[in-house]
């Protein structure tokens, strides 16, 4: 058993790129690569194909209000249940698109409020991460920012985008106990709330 976890060093030198196309584009867009990898042993891999759907980068951010222990939480349609026949409204922490070479950072303020009305100012920096690296290009900066709650909440969105979001304020216990028993399902908020649990010093009042 080893003590410490440690990566394995690998850089794009690592792959070879042999053929990309795109098969498919609408709100994200679908690629097709044909590729080689270098294997653990140091040899190559023989040619494989990997489909990689990617709509962008996202910030999300879990608001939290240090007086009162509460959290900002989002709920709105999502179409990802379908392909289960399932009705998918989903519970979920602040987030967007970030749009261009906007800054996450600010990506994620403006969604605040946008989706909450809420304005927050400093964020902790939790993770950036890929959200499904089987076969999704999603990669995902993840915050937590302090903001008073005591207002918050309502149904907000973008027309123009077609948005219905309702925001909730809910203790965070309430939002802790939500990713044991089902009520949260979401990869993101499961990752900001669980961690926040470990990390709430870091917005302390």
């Amino acid at each position: 058993m080893t003590s410490r976890l440690t990566l394995t060093t690998r850089n794009t030198d690592d792959i070879q790129i042999l053929g990309r196309e795109v098969i498919g584009e609408g709100w994200g867009q679908l690629e097709r690569y044909h590729l080689k990898h270098r294997r653990f042993d140091d040899s190559w891999s023989q040619a494989i194909d990997r489909d990689l759907y990617t709509i962008g980068e996202v910030a999300a951010v879990l608001v939290y209000d240090p007086k009162q222990d509460t959290v900002l939480l989002t709920e709105q349609f999502r179409t990802c249940g379908l392909r289960y026949g399932e009705a998918t409204w989903l519970v979920e922490i602040v987030a967007g698109l970030i749009d261009g070479d906007d800054d996450p950072e600010e990506t994620a303020r403006r969604e605040a409020k946008e989706e909450s009305g809420c304005d927050i100012a400093d964020l902790v920096h939790i993770s950036t991460h890929y959200s499904s690296p089987g076969g999704c290009g999603e990669r995902i900066y993840l915050y937590a920012a302090a903001a008073d709650l005591s207002e918050a909440g309502g149904i907000f969105g973008l027309a123009h985008e077609h948005e219905d979001i309702r925001a909730v304020v809910v203790p965070f216990t309430d939002a802790l106990a939500a990713c044991d028993d089902g009520r949260i399902i979401d990869g993101k908020t499961l990752i900001a709330v669980n961690w926040f649990a470990r990390h709430k010093d870091k917005l302390a009042p």
